[in-house]
């Protein structure tokens, strides 16, 4: 028996199939419509001194839930597969930074 022919190997590239994750997406934009809510809501306040409807109560209610979906869409968008983490970061950091806002906005009207 002879040595053995060594077989040679093809020059393969692997591409890979990155992509931005749907979730991660719907978190940035629920953070930016969240943000447009909220000023909204602080220059009709600020126009008004502060007489505004209860339904402006109700909408930034909505807003933080808003808020909190959207970090969770960015949470679960880190653990999917092959996928950009560039905007699920972003969507969690843009929407937690306005849940710390709205947390900050209600213990300082609690205090006060």
């Amino acid at each position: 028996m002879g040595k053995p022919v060594k077989i040679r190997k093809k020059k393969s590239f692997m591409f890979t199939t990155r992509h931005y994750s749907f979730m991660s997406i719907m978190g940035i934009l629920l953070g930016v419509f969240c943000v447009c809510v909220i000023t909204t809501s602080v220059a009709f306040s600020y126009g008004k001194a502060g007489n505004i409807d209860r339904g402006f109560g109700g909408i930034g209610i909505f807003s933080m839930i808003l808020n909190v979906i959207g970090c969770i869409c960015g949470t679960i968008s880190l653990g999917e597969r092959d996928i950009y983490i560039t905007p699920a970061i972003a969507a969690i950091v843009l929407n937690g930074v306005q849940i710390l806002g709205w947390a900050a906005m209600i213990i300082i009207s609690a205090l006060a």
